[in-house]
């Protein structure tokens, strides 16, 4: 086997959950200047484990029947992209 360095880049957008959000009628009991805040959080961070429960947070507690837990598994599966880099390119 071949060594590599194999790196994950993980990244999200104020589009990409906005998009999940409006597909799984979520923030629905939020003002616009709270979703406004959450998006721009969005913005400014990377969508760390930790940064995904902050923002589930915020997106359970402005929408019905939801739970943290399924609000994150939302925003990992429609809102994040992951691509790869191999020995420092994605070209390989």
């Amino acid at each position: 086997m071949n060594n590599h360095e194999i790196n994950a880049k993980r990244r999200w957008s104020f589009d990409s959950v906005r998009a999940a959000c409006i597909r799984n009628h979520l923030y629905t009991g939020g003002t616009c200047e709270e979703y406004s805040a959450m998006l721009e959080m969005v913005e400014t961070t990377n969508p760390t484990y930790e940064n995904l429960y902050i923002v589930a947070c915020d997106i359970k507690e402005h929408s019905d029947g939801q739970t943290i837990t399924n609000v994150m598994f939302i925003l990992e599966r429609e809102a994040v992209t992951t691509t790869f880099e191999i020995d420092g390119s994605d070209e390989i």
